[in-house]
């Protein structure tokens, strides 16, 4: 299973006993996912405009109930009302999961904090996303100061949604890539990573670069934006070339696949937060914000990757990088200033 993002607690303690689910349980069941789907609409509807595609099979919880889309995830649920997804209708069911759940690609996991996009590997090309309801994240003790829980757990839904539009293009070059290659590492969106978060001078390296595209991120004329552009862009090709060699080469394109997924999930979440009709951010507060404090490589470079290709690139670059071929954030950025 492709995890892009999936961070998880201890399992919950097994009910001894499962009560059944209640009227007023039902009603107000999924009122917040309202939202979070509102914002994935804004954001199709004002920057995206993306061409249908069925919506995924879906499952989110909280510390007692699931509720899906899934007739896997539920077999038995009850039917409970719940939103549409761009006009398309959906079934959904609610049931008690009892500290663990059957994800709608069928593996069986304790229920603990996540949130991902996964291709379901039935060979029909079908996908699932699977994300816990706020109740789980605050209980949880996840909190943002800057954007506030609610905000911040808008912009994690559309990082993760993002991914499952996805799926056909750059996240199944990741599965062909996984099927060929050995890593001494666990092939995740961190795997860069996790090969080099203890080399210093790497390190010092890649933070050096990061800062220099955020630099030109936050530069207020065009001038100064293409010139620290160009100098980031060697820096990054420079690092690059240093450091993935040999039986590391592969690293190369993950670091540009890993760069453009993560990169683009983020730029989702900062898009609507910048949005009147979204968060309604200034643009410092909305970037900083969702930098989450810097501790994730590829999304931390990959949001400001995006953020100047969004900032300099001709209107329509949103078709190419969720296309059904590979195409690289880092490519569209040097291709733009050139």
């Amino acid at each position: 299973m492709l995890a892009i993002r999936c961070e998880s607690v201890a399992p919950l303690q097994s009910l001894m006993t499962i009560p059944p689910v209640s009227a007023n349980e039902k009603q107000a069941a999924l009122s917040w996912l309202t939202k979070w789907f509102d914002a994935w609409e804004l954001m199709n509807k004002e920057l995206l405009l993306l061409p249908h595609d069925d919506a995924p099979e879906m499952l989110f919880f909280d510390k007692e109930n699931v509720y899906t889309t899934s007739k896997i995830s539920s077999p038995n649920g009850q039917a409970i009302e719940g939103p549409a997804l761009l006009g398309e209708s959906l079934s959904w069911r609610i049931d008690k999961h009892n500290g663990t759940m059957t994800l709608p690609g069928g593996q069986q996991v304790p229920v603990g904090l996540m949130s991902f996009a996964a291709p379901a590997k039935d060979g029909k090309g079908k996908k699932f996303f699977v994300m816990a309801a706020p109740s789980f994240w605050k209980e949880a003790g996840i909190k943002s100061d800057e954007l506030g829980l609610d905000n911040l757990l808008v912009g994690v839904f559309l990082h993760e949604f993002a991914h499952t539009r996805q799926m056909e293009g750059i996240g199944a070059l990741v599965e062909q890539i996984e099927k060929n290659n050995k890593f001494e590492k666990e092939l995740t969106d961190n795997i860069v990573q996790d090969y080099f978060k203890n080399d210093s001078i790497y390190v010092q390296r890649f933070r050096s670069e990061t800062d220099k595209f955020y630099e030109a991120a936050f530069a207020t004329d065009a001038k100064t934006t293409i010139s620290l552009t160009k100098e980031a862009i060697v820096l990054y090709k420079k690092r690059q070339a240093d450091y993935f060699k040999q039986d590391r080469s592969i690293l190369k394109q993950l670091d540009d696949i890993f760069l453009s997924m993560e990169g683009l999930g983020q730029f989702m979440a900062v898009a609507w937060l910048l949005n009147p009709k979204g968060g309604n951010m200034n643009f410092i507060n909305a970037v900083n914000g969702f930098r989450r404090g810097k501790s994730q490589w590829s999304q931390d470079e990959g949001l400001a990757l995006f953020l100047l290709l969004n900032k300099i690139a001709k209107p329509n670059w949103e078709k190419d990088v969720f296309g059904r071929s590979a195409v690289y954030v880092i490519d569209l950025l040097e291709k733009t200033i050139n």
